[in-house]
């Protein structure tokens, strides 16, 4: 693989990031991933948006334009000759003195990787994937809002609880035991015809895709609402599907729960299958994105 860094192609073996970076050495980075449709990134300026958001509020001068950032993302697929691709950029703060800095970090530094596309099974937007719900309880975001940051320590325990099984994935409950969202994805579910996602407020990532769906939702009519549910609302819902950039709408067959006697139950969701409405969703999303 080759990858970008610091305005320069070098190869992935040949990349070495300074022992002294502190999003390294306390984590002060930021990251997006997107996915390229025809060589396009698709809600390249949301994810933009969000990084510059964050990237102000922790204090990381953002040394790329929106502009120069594309360039550099088509850049990378070109070196690495890949059209639809896997793109991850990263944005950290760069060489400091061991210990807390309170100003802004001007000389941060930029990686961007590209791979292929991950392989889906034949089935997987058919049948979709089984839902866990989370033992590990989401943590509260790093400030007023979650950034999507080099602190993943909170996914991290949640992925080694579900495992490796790549149809399977975990649901955070807040520490009040509200639905928040995946370990990287968005949730939503329909229920008697009305679309339902959690609140910004429960401390979940503001997700371009989560975003997406709700605007094509409004566009196509369909009752939205933001809120704090209960896991029961979830159980009783005829449809649940996550959204993430790279899997797009994948649906949710069924949710695996532990009782408060220690039980652990399972609960299909609708027939197993993608439900009408999620199905809707999948074909407006995929046939708007092109154009985002």
């Amino acid at each position: 693989m080759n990858i970008f860094m610091d305005g320069r192609i070098i190869s992935a073996a040949d990349a070495v990031i300074s022992p002294f970076d502190h999003g390294f050495l306390y984590g002060l980075g930021l990251f997006e991933t997107l996915r390229t449709y025809q060589g396009r990134p698709a809600l390249f300026s949301d994810h933009y948006r969000r990084l510059a958001l964050a990237a102000e509020e922790i204090g990381i001068a953002l040394t790329m334009s929106e502009a120069e950032l594309e360039n550099a993302i088509h850049t990378t697929m070109e070196a690495n000759r890949l059209q639809d691709a896997y793109i991850r950029v990263d944005l950290t703060a760069g060489k400091g003195d061991i210990g807390p800095y309170a100003g802004v970090y001007e000389s941060p530094s930029w990686l961007i990787f590209a791979k292929p596309l991950p392989v889906f099974p034949p089935d997987f937007y058919r049948t979709g994937k089984r839902l866990q719900v989370l033992q590990t309880r989401r943590n509260k975001p790093e400030g007023a809002w979650r950034f999507k940051s080099h602190h993943f320590m909170n996914n991290r325990l949640a992925k080694r609880e579900i495992g490796s099984d790549p149809l399977a994935e975990g649901l955070f409950l807040t520490q009040k035991g509200f639905l928040a969202e995946g370990i990287v994805s968005n949730l939503f579910f329909v229920s008697q015809g009305a679309l339902s996602t959690p609140a910004i407020e429960t401390g979940i990532l503001p997700g371009t895709r989560r975003a997406y769906v709700l605007e094509i939702a409004k566009e196509m009519g369909v009752r939205v609402e933001e809120g704090y549910y209960s896991l029961e609302s979830l159980l009783a819902a005829d449809e649940i599907f996550l959204t993430n950039a790279v899997q797009e709408i994948v649906p949710v067959n069924s949710v695996s729960y532990v009782t408060g006697h220690g039980q652990t139950k399972r609960q299909e969701i609708g027939r197993g299958t993608i439900g009408y409405h999620t199905d809707l969703f999948l074909n407006r999303y995929r046939r708007g994105i092109l154009n985002k």
